[in-house]
């Protein structure tokens, strides 16, 4: 899993970021603050599930 994972790992967070701006452009009067805001929790948020699937893996 650990070289399957580190080939998706980039592709599966720029899908992500792009459905949350659409997401969020679509209900928000000010898309990009919000979406700023959401792609900086995402990307903390897919950092820290990486590590702990690190850990697991240890």
């Amino acid at each position: 899993m650990t070289a399957t994972w580190n080939i998706l790992k980039y592709p599966m967070l720029t899908l992500l970021v792009v459905v949350e701006f659409f997401i969020i452009a679509s209900f928000s009067v000010t898309p990009v603050e919000h979406s700023l805001l959401m792609w900086l929790v995402t990307g903390i948020g897919f950092a820290m599930w990486d590590e702990s699937l690190k850990e697991v893996e240890e």
